[in-house]
């Protein structure tokens, strides 16, 4: 019995404790609740380039960019006859372009690719002749390079050539089999025609874009050869069974100044107007390519690529 006291008690005693150390918690001031948690601070925005040609760029500079961005635009042309145009116009023309999508996304250019295949219009001492396949052994070595350095989005651009992706086509996929690393080849012309473009006129807008406008002769009328008519390749044309140079099944297909070049003189005034006019295509090209959504694109292939394709496929992969 009174062990069983003793146990009510004592059961007693411990409900008055607790009811005690509530009503005594209940007493103690409270603490403000919680506030709304403060935004975490904006990331800084990257640093201004003081050019985006990646060969003015100190090696300081361009370690700093690749901290933030790994994105760079190589523009590739050709040296050929092109009437009374300087002979480097097409692949002054993808500079222009290339330039223009690297401000748009705070993008760099590797320059100065100019000497690959010019197509079949081989004649005119002015014209260097490089073989596709020794283009994609000169280009290779470089994309490498550019990817161990840290540019994993390589864009190779081209203008005004129907034969470059007979070099760049191949490059980009040997290097994506090589590297498991996707490059992307923007064809200028394909951008250009959507917005309607005169290829004389962007061609004068490119010289302007990259500040080489006074290149450009005036006053200058070529002499430009007369030459017989190959009537076999007339003929061939029009089967309309292939691109020529760019489908690469016949050889040589034309005389470059007979096939589009510019060759009557242009004054002071008509180039600085087709400049103006040029400059305005190139932008509005590069405008309706959304270039943005491209890089980014880019980017979201590129992880899919990786962490999809490769780890499932790696076996099958070239």
């Amino acid at each position: 019995m009174q062990s069983s006291r003793f146990i009510k008690c004592s059961g007693v005693l411990v409900i008055f404790s607790v009811l005690a150390a509530v009503a005594a918690q209940a007493q103690l001031p409270k603490a403000p609740p919680p506030g709304i948690p403060a935004l975490a601070p904006a990331p800084a925005p990257p640093p201004p380039l003081r050019s985006r040609y990646f060969t003015t760029l100190t090696n300081v500079e361009v370690e700093k960019y690749l901290q933030y961005n790994d994105l760079i635009f190589i523009p590739v042309g050709n040296v050929q006859a092109h009437g009374v145009l300087p002979v480097d116009c097409e692949y002054v023309a993808a500079e222009a372009l290339a330039l223009k999508m690297a401000e748009e996304t705070n993008g760099l250019i590797f320059p100065y690719l100019q000497f690959t295949y010019p197509g079949d219009g081989i004649v005119g001492r002015g014209t260097v002749h490089v073989s596709p396949a020794e283009g994609v052994a000169y280009l290779k070595p470089l994309a490498r390079s550019l990817l161990r350095q840290g540019f994993k989005r390589q864009i190779y651009v081209t203008v005004g050539n129907d034969a470059a992706p007979e070099t760049v086509s191949p490059l980009v996929l040997e290097f994506f089999y090589e590297t498991k690393t996707p490059a992307l080849y923007i064809e200028g012309d394909v951008l250009l025609r959507k917005v309607n473009a005169d290829f004389t006129k962007v061609m004068f807008g490119a010289y302007s874009a990259v500040n080489r406008l006074n290149d450009i002769p005036v006053n200058l009328t070529p002499v430009v050869p007369k030459h017989d008519i190959d009537q076999g390749l007339a003929k061939l044309r029009m089967i309309n069974s292939s691109g020529g140079a760019r489908d690469g099944v016949v050889g040589f297909a034309m005389f470059e100044d007979d096939a589009g070049a510019p060759v009557k003189a242009v004054t002071a005034e008509q180039r600085d107007a087709w400049a103006k006019e040029g400059t305005q295509m190139i932008d509005a090209a590069v405008k309706q390519a959304d270039m943005k959504k491209v890089v980014q694109s880019l980017l979201e292939h590129q992880r899919f690529t990786r962490e999809y394709l490769v780890s499932k496929f790696d076996g099958l992969l070239p």
